[in-house]
């Protein structure tokens, strides 16, 4: 190769390397939280659940006293505890005035459930088929009835 081709490849690699930008690094772990201007003010707050949640479980738990705030942590009265949270996982809670005397807390998990004696009263209380009809319980336990004009 004549040396003026090389000299020219050089000039022309040269000048295209100073025209690429240099493209600055991207941060993927870093979210920006959106955090509401009413905290600054706001009685009352619910606290976001980091964990894995089960189905229909809510986001928030609370709503929680605020006992102090500072810029990025907020004390909250959670369980009848002080707990320091940060900003990041409160939510202002909007409470009517008259209501604020209201339980502060809700527990999840507690259940509503029948008590037997309700269930057999409330079966006592239907009236019962005639006696045509003839019960089979099955190996699973259910009961079937076969209609008289199939026996």
């Amino acid at each position: 190769m004549p040396i003026e081709i090389k000299r020219r490849s050089c000039y022309f690699c040269r000048e295209s390397g100073c025209q690429c930008s240099v493209s600055h690094p991207r941060h993927h772990g870093q979210h920006t939280i959106f955090v509401s201007k009413d905290l600054a003010t706001c009685n009352h707050v619910f606290l976001r659940t980091d964990y894995l949640r089960k189905g229909l479980q809510p986001p928030y738990e609370g709503p929680y006293k605020v006992i102090d705030r500072t810029e990025k942590v907020f004390r909250i009265l959670r369980h009848g505890k002080e707990v320091s949270v940060s900003i990041d996982r409160l939510k202002p809670a909007y409470i009517p005035k008259e209501s604020e005397d209201f339980p502060v807390a809700v527990n999840l998990k507690e259940k509503v459930s029948l008590q037997p004696e309700e269930i057999q009263e409330s079966e006592q209380e239907k009236p019962r088929e005639s006696s045509s009809r003839q019960e089979t319980t099955t190996h699973s336990g259910r009961r079937v009835r076969f209609n008289s004009k199939f026996s």
